[in-house]
């Protein structure tokens, strides 16, 4: 109590210090002002004794003047005259404006001025008798003691004026000196008090420095809070790069991947009926290379670099969906309840995306009940706050649709937990599974702006929440049309493939071709763009969007203006920022992703070509979306 008493005294002498400090501080800044104007009172009457000196000294020049000329007739001696002439209005006239505010110095001069007038007017006399001719006239005029008279009155009146001018001079500099000593012992005070307040300040950080050694105990609590943001953050970041590194390989990996699964697929529909056994062995390549495929998908998916076409989305609809495939396929020890919300949200999400992320926790649902127990999936509106958000990394506070998948499986420790979001990371045997599934889901989440939360007990069970941004645009789905037959391939339509890998470029022109296609190749965009001048007849085009140079967005981008009805389908293995942006698929742009099946290029182009062309089909193919397969 008595060291709070002691801290309250020393935070009030600062406080009256400080205040002391701001007043004389204050006193120097007027002390400073008021010296700065009496010396400028000073130049002030320094200014108005130059001036009246330079007007007698002017008309003692044109008298001066006026007398050489009367002597001598010599008209060179007239030039102090006549500049007199011109120079006394102009500084009778500085010397009014002078002296505006003194009335001493005004009737001064209201004495003066005439005077001076009356002597200009004797010289103007004399030099015109003299200039006529009549030097007799003009040296009595001068010899006369008019002139002499007004002279001895106009220099007394000038000195009587300076007098009174050099009177407040004095008074002006004792001004002056008196300010200047006020300004210099109110700088001393300063530099005095500032040098008190300073040891006073020295003073309290010693007692502050006993304090912070008190508060440091209660710092230890915070330094908890914040290793574990940290250890979200180092969390975050590793996923992150772990994404780079993901990005980086999947371009040439799913390249490569293209030119096996494309001529797997070309070599078996070519091999006759009864080489079974050769049918057999490009078979279970084939599917090897699409679980290859897949695994790619995974890792692209966990990185957060998967192409997303979020829109609309009844929740509800997609957990029943999904329900009645896990209903066949997870078995009859599984016991499946869905709990769907009343007035639930449409979620702004990639569909299918969401029904892979709900599939992966139902699989992972089961391993870990072993195939027997209970699975829940249960949908509601939720709203995180700024309390939530801020305890949660990447997090904003805002209204979601939550999806959680409970199960009634044996649970994780706490050290498990920390690692299921690892890319890789599995407690199940070696072969039993890949370890993307929750990272899988984790990478989903984040790319859609959402947010996923894990709760698991040991013995008790995990439930996993996925939280999803609420779509906030208010239009509803447009309903599926059904589709119908149509032919395998768009007739009238000559190909043009971009394609800088020339394996792949000649797997695509090969299988364009089989379908019925006109089709004809470019490795870079610079080709292409020659190709599509010489040829009017090119009306679609096959990209690839990652290429050296010129990508084939901003090629597609060029080409907009000369060919406006250019049908583009985009290819691609890995597409960067180029037609995604914050993990969204661009508006209008269609895209098939590396590795692709024949039947998978035959129904994206077909869509491509008919959206492009509506008018050109009946009404119920212009409706379908860019993954609608119209046979």
């Amino acid at each position: 109590m008595e060291h709070e008493s002691a801290q309250a005294r020393i935070r009030l002498g600062l406080i009256g210090g400080f205040a002391l400090l701001l007043c004389v501080c204050t006193l120097v800044i007027v002390a400073a002002f008021a010296s700065m104007s009496a010396d400028r009172l000073v130049e002030h009457s320094m200014t108005v004794r130059q001036t009246v000196e330079q007007l007698l000294n002017t008309l003692q020049e044109a008298e001066t003047g006026e007398r050489g000329f009367v002597l001598t007739g010599d008209a060179s001696y007239l030039e102090p005259f006549n500049r007199a002439k011109a120079q006394l209005p102009i500084l009778e006239g500085q010397l009014r404006q002078l002296t505006d505010g003194g009335i001493t110095h005004q009737k001064q001069l209201d004495e003066l001025y005439p005077l001076i007038a009356d002597k200009m007017d004797e010289l103007s006399t004399t030099v015109r008798q003299r200039q006529v001719g009549h030097v007799g006239a003009s040296m009595w005029l001068m010899k006369t003691n008019l002139g002499r008279d007004m002279m001895q009155r106009i220099r007394y009146l000038v000195n009587d004026f300076d007098r009174a001018e050099l009177d407040m001079l004095h008074d002006r500099n004792a001004a002056a000196a008196l300010h200047r000593t006020l300004l210099t012992t109110a700088t001393v005070v300063v530099i005095l008090l500032a040098g008190a307040l300073g040891f006073i300040v020295v003073l309290k950080a010693r007692r502050d420095a006993n304090a912070v050694h008190d508060r440091n105990t209660a710092l230890q609590e915070e330094i908890v809070q914040r290793e574990a943001a940290e250890l979200q953050l180092r969390q975050a970041q590793k996923m992150e790069a772990l994404g780079q590194l993901t990005g980086g390989v999947a371009h040439d990996f799913n390249n490569m991947l293209a030119i096996i699964v494309g001529n797997l697929e070309m070599l078996i529909k070519r091999l006759p009926e009864h080489e079974n056994l050769q049918r057999t062995l490009a078979s279970n390549a084939l599917n090897g290379a699409h679980r290859a495929a897949e695994l790619t998908k995974r890792l692209l998916a966990f990185s957060r670099q998967q192409p997303l076409q979020p829109k609309g989305t009844d929740v509800n609809q997609c957990v029943h969906d999904v329900a009645v495939m896990l209903r066949r396929s997870l078995g009859e020890n599984i016991q499946i309840e869905i709990v769907q919300g009343g007035g639930l949200w449409r979620a702004f999400i990639d569909k299918p995306q969401l029904e892979s992320a709900i599939l992966n926790l139902a699989v992972n649902a089961r391993d870990a009940m072993n195939g027997k127990g209970k699975l829940t999936i249960e949908s509601a509106n939720v709203f995180l706050d700024r309390t939530y958000a801020d305890m949660h990394n990447d997090v904003t506070p805002g209204e979601y649709v939550m999806v959680a998948v409970t199960d009634t499986g044996c649970g994780m420790p706490p050290e498990v937990m920390n690692k299921v979001f690892d890319p890789f990371f599995t407690t199940k045997e070696v072969g039993q599974g890949t370890g993307l599934g929750l990272s899988q889901v984790h990478g989903f989440a984040k790319q859609s702006d959402g947010h996923v939360k894990i709760y698991s007990e040991p013995g008790l069970g995990t439930t996993v929440k996925l939280y999803l941004p609420r779509d906030m645009s208010k239009v509803d789905e447009k309903p599926k049309h059904v589709p119908v037959k149509a032919p395998s391939f768009v007739p009238n339509r000559k190909v043009l493939v971009v394609e800088d890998d020339a394996d792949v470029r000649n797997f695509v022109v090969s299988v364009l071709k089989d379908l019925g296609y006109d089709a004809i190749a470019a490795d870079n965009a610079d080709t292409a763009r020659v190709l599509l001048a010489k040829d009017r007849k090119i009306n679609v085009m096959l990209t690839d969007v990652v290429m050296p140079g010129t990508n084939g967005k901003q090629l597609a981008d060029d080409i907009r203006g000369s060919r406006p009805d250019m049908t583009v389908l985009f290819m691609t293995g890995y597409p960067r920022n180029t037609i995604v942006h914050n993990g969204v698929l661009d508006p209008t742009v269609r895209l098939i992703t590396k590795p692709f099946t024949v039947d998978d290029l035959s129904r994206e182009l077909r869509s491509a070509i008919v959206a492009n062309s509506p008018h050109e089909w009946p009404h119920h193919h212009a409706q379908q979306g860019p993954n609608e397969d119209a046979a």
